[in-house]
């Protein structure tokens, strides 16, 4: 096991964890994911060409040697063996990396060109031509009989230059011409098969590093091979847009993971027509989804970052759909999206609030007036539309897997009914549109509503998940979140103290559902989903129960929300992907489960530190 230390700026946590495994990224939406040794089909540099994903190489790195200290400053990674050192950095913009070693060495690289998602062994070919001081590698993907319907016809080409610094080409390289089987024991647990796959070594060579650097054509790569020379001592080109906590209560490591989240948060944001946008999560959840983008951009928010925050929400409010809500992800899935919508609407009043309270001289024009009454009319429609097509008896219905707890186990626990947070969202809407036209009638339907879902869904002691179905999760947060007028504070404090002793877990985060319950699996089972929703501890809703603890009741809830904070800035830091926020956990022990850094984790635990240490 490697040490792992963080440079941060006078903040410099250090301790022995089971992790080498790293995310880089470069603000196109590819990234870099390496371990020691892959764990994973997703290890690797993967490029993003137009939301089109490319893995190029699974691993780079010294040949033989043993990693015993990993360095991380969010900028570079810096892997120290008993005489060596290498370091690793994406500069921002540019399809590629730098590779830097200490004292020359073998350097190992290892291939696997493809469609991210494409587990086709047959059909890739490599061209490797040596051109001055450069490697170039051509790679051409064709179909074979013996996995395609057609044999021989051409799919794409990918080019890979590779330029060895302090590397005579003439002694210094050697082809190998080899494929090596990879196996991937984090694929195991997560049941996703293939688990092993042949990767190629074409060649090593002795260096004391190299630019890396990719196209779709030459031309292409060596024009970013370019760029690459002449950013390669500068790491990043622009700054990394991160804040600090300035009370002397907030623990140092807590601290470290805050400014981890925002660096995090700051590697999933892509460039997309004009604007900046944000992937679900590194290493596979390279879409746009409606619900965690929306839910994610609170982290832009509490950090002043408003702009990007507006961009991205006003963009979905022409996404407004015949049926009122906003569709699940773009590209489109096959999921409906209860909540997307409602999500949308939370985080342009939650943008709207904060611009206010910010007293920044430019707030009142953040939103214009044509923008402001945009939001109104967008809002109405929404609202009538989800009236007409959800609404039945007063409450606002969803069908089977519409809500984000989206996977059922044995055709059970769909939650297709009347779910609290959608209750709640929608109330949350109602006010808003009040907010914004002071029209009487969203008053009336506000307190009609409010008054019909109290009666339905509270019993005194516990918040229903669904109407008639007392079952505790934890989606009575995500009600409070929305909506917390429904209950008095009295009342909600109660219904968390019992709701938390159903939920929450020994080393601090909360199960997703009764712990007592029949379908309650203590262990992570990964494709397989019997526990994904079912057990399986998720870092955004831990995060989110946290904040509205804090604001409930901040002293009764103390050793709760400490326990939450502490075992996120704990996952953040040594465990999973260094310096990232993984999606979710093991009920029985703290874990990084499923995807290794996940947009919305981030963000509610950027926010959770910033409404504990208010700034």
């Amino acid at each position: 096991m490697p040490r792992v230390r963080y440079d941060l700026g006078g903040l410099k946590p250090e301790r022995r964890c089971d992790t080498s495994s790293f995310i880089l990224a470069n603000g196109l939406g590819s990234f870099l994911f390496l371990s020691d040794f892959p764990i994973s089909k997703y290890n690797g540099l993967i490029v993003n060409f137009d939301l089109n994903m490319f893995k190029i190489l699974e691993n780079i790195r010294i040949r033989d040697a043993e990693y015993l200290l990993i360095e991380n400053d969010l900028r570079s990674i810096r892997r120290f063996s008993k005489d060596n050192k290498d370091e690793i950095f994406m500069p921002e913009g540019i399809n590629g990396f730098v590779y830097k070693i200490s004292k020359k060495s073998l350097v190992q690289i290892d291939f696997d060109f493809k469609r991210v998602y494409d587990s086709r062994q047959y059909g890739r070919y490599h061209e490797i031509t040596i051109e001055e001081d450069n490697i170039i590698i051509k790679f051409s993907k064709m179909t074979d009989g013996r996995e395609d319907s057609v044999h021989l016809s051409h799919e794409f080409d990918l080019f890979c230059i590779i330029n060895p610094s302090d590397c005579n080409l003439d002694k210094d390289y050697r082809f190998v011409d080899s494929w090596e089987e990879h196996r991937y024991p984090y694929d195991e647990i997560r049941q996703d098969a293939p688990f092993s796959r042949f990767i190629y070594r074409p060649f090593l060579f002795e260096a004391k590093g190299a630019l890396v650097a990719v196209g779709r054509t030459k031309e292409e790569a060596l024009e970013e091979l370019s760029k690459l020379k002449s950013s390669k001592n500068s790491k990043r080109s622009k700054d990394l847009k991160i804040i600090r906590i300035r009370n002397r209560r907030i623990k140092k490591f807590s601290h470290a993971a805050f400014l981890c989240a925002q660096n995090s948060l700051n590697n999933l944001i892509v460039e997309r027509d004009g604007m900046k946008r944000l992937f679900a999560g590194y290493p596979w959840f390279f879409q746009f989804w409606t619900r965690d983008e929306s839910i994610s951009t609170i982290g832009l928010i509490r950090t002043g970052r408003f702009l990007e925050a507006k961009a991205i929400l006003m963009k979905y409010l022409d996404a407004v759909w015949i049926d009122g809500r906003i569709p699940n992800r773009i590209p489109m899935s096959h999921l409906g999206s209860a909540d997307g919508v409602g999500w949308v609407f939370k985080r342009l009043r939650d943008l709207k609030l904060a611009v206010e309270k910010s007293g920044h001289k430019d707030s009142e024009d953040l939103f214009s007036e044509e923008e402001l009454n945009h939001i109104s009319r967008q809002l109405l429609i929404s609202i009538s539309r989800i009236e007409k097509t959800y609404m039945r008896d007063g409450l606002i219905f969803n069908n089977p897997l519409e809500t984000w707890m989206d996977t059922h186990w044995q055709h059970k626990d769909e939650r297709e009914g009347f779910c609290i947070e959608i209750q709640c969202q929608f109330l949350n809407m109602l006010r808003f549109a009040f907010e914004l036209t002071g029209k009487e009638e969203f008053r009336k339907k506000l307190d009609d509503m409010g008054r019909l879902v109290r009666e339905t869904f509270f019993n005194g002691s516990f918040l229903a998940d669904r109407k008639d179905d007392f079952t505790v999760r934890p989606n009575i947060f995500i009600a409070y979140y929305h909506f917390p007028e429904l209950l008095s504070k009295q009342e909600w404090e109660i219904v968390f103290r019992n709701s938390l002793k159903r939920l929450q877990l020994h080393w601090g985060g909360l199960s997703s559902i009764d712990k007592h319950h029949y379908l309650f699996t203590d262990h992570h089972t990964g494709l397989h989903n019997k526990s994904y929703h079912r057990g399986d501890s998720w870092f955004w809703i831990n995060n989110l129960a946290a904040i509205c603890l804090l604001r409930n009741n901040p002293i009764v809830f103390e050793s709760n929300i400490s326990a939450i904070l502490d075992s996120s800035a704990y996952e953040i830091l040594w465990k999973g992907s260094l310096g990232d926020h993984a999606e979710i956990s093991d009920a029985k022990d703290l874990s990084s489960r499923g995807c290794f850094s996940q947009a919305w984790s981030s963000a509610l635990f950027i926010e959770l530190v910033l409404e504990a240490y208010k700034r």
